[in-house]
């Protein structure tokens, strides 16, 4: 078991968690302004802990970063003395439990946003990198979700390692997906990643068929520029669209919408057809809808007067709507 005292430490030789990058592990305000207003009311109760630091010099926080930030801002509020302190435990963690500590308490405790759980990903693979001298691109998901343990399953992991290799390729901004959660940033990530493939193969395709050789590596460059810009748009596109209370459902249009908005209105024909779309185009099929009026038809005799009737209109309306459609399709 490893030990554990209490010291007498001031605020001003506190420092936060060497591997929590501030920046992408937001501050909740409103936990903050709670934990101000019961340290008024009661004084400061510990819960946190903290570390001798390596080199000697201070403190550093195992967990506890509201409470931090709290005494630092009732600091500043005059409400306590800048030299204010405190009665920490205090343990010999090494850097590995440092972050495992770190993943878990702002998974457990803090809503986890994607930027957080990236970040947390980012750090622990690096660690595993240099304590292991493994290749980066070697550490899997398995590997990852066994050292930091707790939720950190493996399937959370590798939606996180695909993220940081958006990321590193340009496709999204990391400032894109910023404040959302994990479940809207794996749908719009996957949105991105499609659009991305998607384009990239459709182009090289292209560029195979009109030239009959291999594709130089410079037109290599080219297209994952073009592409790059492309998916930042949609990523920035679908990111505003969660950000606004829309819907998950909605996301393929927007990003179809936001492709489109890409392309220049003097464009020539065949540089207006978007790949996405002749993808969707050829993978629309009336099965599920054919099986399911098929079932209902097979069941007509329990089905009320009312119900049969409302079902006849509604195959009437699609009838009379599929013939508007082919009208418009074949009068292009």
């Amino acid at each position: 078991m490893r030990m554990l005292w209490s010291m007498k430490i001031s605020l001003n030789e506190l420092r936060p968690n060497p591997f929590r990058e501030m920046t992408r592990y937001p501050i909740h305000r409103e936990k903050v302004e709670a934990l101000k207003a019961s340290i008024r009311s009661t004084g400061f109760w510990d819960n946190v802990l903290a570390r001798k630091a390596p080199e000697g010099k201070h403190y550093e926080l195992a967990y506890g970063h509201h409470r931090l930030q709290a005494l630092h801002e009732l600091v500043n509020e005059k409400m306590l003395e800048p030299d204010f302190q405190m009665e920490l435990p205090v343990r010999p963690l090494d850097d590995g439990t440092m972050i495992q500590i770190m993943a878990n308490e702002n998974v457990q405790e803090y809503r986890a946003t994607a930027e957080v759980i990236d970040e947390t990903v980012r750090v622990a693979r690096e660690f595993i990198q240099q304590q292991t001298k493994t290749a980066l691109e070697a550490i899997t998901p398995s590997d990852i979700s066994q050292f930091l343990g707790g939720s950190w399953n493996e399937d959370r992991v590798s939606v996180s390692l695909k993220r940081l290799g958006l990321f590193d390729r340009g496709t999204i901004k990391r400032d894109q997906l910023k404040g959302i959660s994990h479940s809207a940033a794996r749908s719009i990530q996957r949105t991105v990643s499609k659009v991305e493939k998607t384009m990239s193969e459709d182009r090289l395709r292209a560029l195979n068929t009109e030239e009959g050789e291999d594709v130089s590596e410079q037109d290599r460059r080219r297209i994952r520029s073009q592409v790059q810009k492309v998916a930042n748009h949609v990523a920035q596109v679908l990111s505003d669209h969660v950000r606004n209370g829309g819907s998950g459902q909605e996301l393929k249009e927007k990003a179809i919408s936001a492709q489109v908005e890409m392309i220049p209105e003097d464009a020539p024909a065949e540089e207006r057809c978007l790949s996405t779309i002749d993808s969707a185009a050829r993978s629309a099929s009336p099965k599920d809808f054919q099986r399911k009026v098929e079932m209902l038809v097979n069941y007509a005799q329990y089905m009320s007067p009312e119900a049969k009737e409302e079902l006849s209109g509604k195959l009437r309306d699609l009838g009379h709507w599929c013939k508007q459609v082919l009208s418009t399709l074949e009068g292009e």
